[in-house]
């Protein structure tokens, strides 16, 4: 187990260096303040979230670190896609669209309050769900039962609602045409595999269809 967790913590800060280095290829290799102030607040939220997730829920970070093998393909389209704009190519298209980003200002700072309010959201969601795995898919060789602890009393897939609230922030921080098209994007892929993760559960995972009579909302409360 510490195995696992330790090769998905290495995996998570690897994914993040390059990340950061398509960003200094897209700026010429020049650092520009909204660039450096996101990836050390991206460096520092990732560091704090393993360290949290290392003493409280060691199992959830080794099993984020394997890949399901009965992951249906829907999810494996959609989770591809989704990493790749997520962790690359959004900083890629950062990086080129820099120049023409604007004068820092009051957008920028909405956007790391709101990196934070991702950040504190999907860690809360990590430490109190056993079953958060890094693909979609019934956890039967797990016993995998529903979480109703923690942001799961709220709405069903709070983790998805972190990713939503990031997008939001990479487009107010960045503050470029393309970087909000990408995330656009972005958040249609997670609203599209909420959907089906959903329906997923509701008809394979015991206990989920009475769950979503008590949580009503998937991702918005009170919207949807």
């Amino acid at each position: 187990m510490h195995k696992g967790a330790i090769n998905y913590i290495i995996k998570i800060f690897l994914q993040r260096t390059f990340g950061l280095l398509l960003y200094l290829l897209g700026t010429g290799w020049v650092f520009y303040l909204r660039g450096s102030v996101y990836f050390i607040l991206y460096y520092v939220t990732a560091l704090f979230s393993c360290l949290v997730m290392y003493r409280v829920n060691l199992e959830t970070l080794s099993e984020r670190n394997k890949i399901g093998t009965t992951t249906p393909i829907w999810d494996k389209i959609l989770l591809g896609v989704y990493w790749l704009l997520s962790f690359f190519i959004i900083y890629l298209v950062a990086g080129l669209e820099a120049k023409k980003a604007p004068a820092i200002g009051g957008l920028f700072y909405i956007g790391i309050v709101l990196v934070l309010l991702a950040t504190a959201l999907s860690l809360w969601a990590l430490m109190v769900n056993t079953f958060l795995e890094s693909t979609a898919r019934i956890q039967n060789d797990r016993n995998q039962a529903v979480c109703k602890k923690g942001p799961y009393r709220i709405i069903r897939h709070p983790t998805y609602l972190a990713i939503l609230i990031w997008c939001i922030s990479m487009a107010f921080i960045f503050e470029t045409i393309f970087v909000c098209a990408v995330s656009v994007v972005i958040v249609s892929i997670v609203i599209i595999r909420t959907y089906f993760e959903d329906k997923m559960m509701k008809n394979e995972l015991n206990g989920y269809k009475e769950y979503t009579q008590e949580v009503r909302y998937k991702l918005f409360p009170y919207i949807w």
